[in-house]
């Protein structure tokens, strides 16, 4: 199977070369003194997107059977020059037709391949919980003598009945007692014993109180408190601007740390509605220890004047779990709509681009429509989000396990193939584009009047 970043990268290759043909083709045309139709190209365009299609047909295979195009950009320019921007353009647009063709072939090998693997994760998946259960009962047995068997129905056990073959009380084994724990409940009925208790008490799980973290420390975001020595992640308090502190939950540990959550969903008994209103979602809304949205304002207040970087991480409810990466991540102000802007997709994501159709976008709620579409899609799929016709994906959906596109879920689960997929659990957050280096600045910003 050829390497992900061979098709990947011909895969940019056919966007930017069919860019360049929908971009010439909508260009000014001009007369020349024959009467025929000349087309104005750029010339430092050509030579970049030329030096792009040379440096990805390395990653091909050498027994590929598109020739590579050993064209210096002094002789790109002579050419222009001498023979115009069409006989450059049209040897362009067949290598292009080559890539492309190439680009299918290996797109449809990548879904063989990806069909079969998802077989085995399955066949994984099951054999997982199997070795589970095996364990369980291995760990009964240890317990107590190994020979002694569960009752059957012709004998009920009661607390003064004693186990013929070894003496042993049944009540070892099915005890009776008041206020057991879940887990005693629940490893009592594994071993299928037929026990009729009365009068138990089963105790709630017991929830520790959240902890605040990092109570020592003023900083703008969840960089900071890393940068100031802080390891665990958890709640802590940011400073978006001077005038508040913001609650917010810390990531400091998935790939190096440093990112402040602004979205997380995840299965719990009371799911959080998301299917809320403008000012919900710009002063932010949920519990910081479970599912919650920070806010469309914090999120313009610490993209505002830093470039930032965006991570999704995702789950399915098949246990499949994925990430994605994008650069260039802002979110504009409320005069602007909270304009979003996410560009920079990174290649090396197993999570498809799925933000890609919005970005560029404004937001939506319920009560106020700024999409695309000609009815409401945060009405329609039960969210608030950067909606354009209306979505690739849907983070402030229903979280349900379903097919329908009005659930939790991502449309390229898998890179460059369009497959929805409803998600158990979603967390999206940032962090400064200069994380790590040795002066960042995470001190809070001012208050702009807030």
């Amino acid at each position: 199977m050829y390497g992900r970043q061979a098709w990947v990268g011909v895969s940019w290759a056919c966007v930017l070369w069919a860019w360049l043909a929908t971009d010439v083709s909508a260009a000014p045309a001009s007369k020349n003194k024959g009467n025929s139709t000349m087309v104005t190209v750029p010339s430092d365009l050509l030579i970049q997107l030329l030096d792009v299609s040379r440096s990805l047909q390395k990653l091909l295979p050498a027994d590929t059977p598109i020739p590579l195009l050993d064209v210096s950009p002094e002789e790109v320019l002579a050419r222009v020059n001498d023979e115009g921007p069409n006989s450059l353009l049209t040897l362009a647009l067949r290598h292009h037709a080559l890539l492309q063709q190439r680009n299918e072939d290996l797109l449809t090998q990548q879904g063989r391949c990806t069909a079969q693997i998802e077989a085995l994760q399955e066949d994984k998946q099951e054999l997982r919980l199997q070795l589970q259960d095996c364990k369980k009962k291995l760990q009964y047995l240890q317990k107590g003598p190994t020979d002694i068997l569960p009752p059957t129905d012709s004998a009920k056990p009661t607390d003064t009945t004693e186990d013929v073959k070894k003496g042993v009380k049944i009540d070892d084994l099915c005890p009776c007692r008041e206020n057991l724990t879940e887990a005693q409940l629940e490893e009592r009925n594994f071993v299928g014993l037929d026990c009729v208790c009365e009068n138990v008490t089963i105790l709630p799980k017991t929830t520790p109180a959240p902890v605040l973290l990092g109570t020592g420390s003023r900083v703008k975001d969840c960089a900071g408190h890393q940068t100031e020595g802080a390891t665990e992640s958890g709640m802590y308090e940011i400073y978006p601007s001077e005038c508040r502190a913001v609650r917010v939950w810390c990531d400091l540990e998935t790939d190096g740390g440093g990112w402040t959550v602004f979205l997380n969903r995840q299965e719990q008994p009371h799911q959080e509605n998301f299917t809320k209103a403008w000012d919900s979602y710009k002063h932010g809304f949920g519990d910081v220890n479970n599912e919650y949205w920070l806010g469309n304002d914090v999120l313009h207040q610490l993209t505002a004047k830093d470039s930032h970087v965006l991570r999704v991480d995702a789950e399915d409810f098949n246990g499949g779990r994925r990430w994605g990466v994008w650069g260039r991540f802002r979110v504009e102000d409320e005069e602007h709509k909270y304009k979003l802007l996410a560009v920079m997709y990174s290649s090396n994501s197993t999570l498809g681009d799925g933000l890609l159709w919005h970005s560029g976008m404004h937001f939506s709620t319920v009560d106020r429509d700024n999409d695309k579409h000609k009815g409401s899609c945060a009405h329609e799929y039960k969210g608030g989000w950067w909606y354009n016709v209306c979505h690739n994906a849907n983070p402030t959906g229903i979280l349900t396990n379903s097919d329908d596109f009005d659930s939790v879920g991502w449309v390229y689960w898998n890179p460059r193939q369009y497959k929805w997929a409803s998600l158990r659990y979603l967390q999206m957050k940032i962090r400064p584009q200069n994380f790590g280096s040795p002066n960042p600045s995470n001190r809070p910003g001012d208050c702009n009047g807030d």
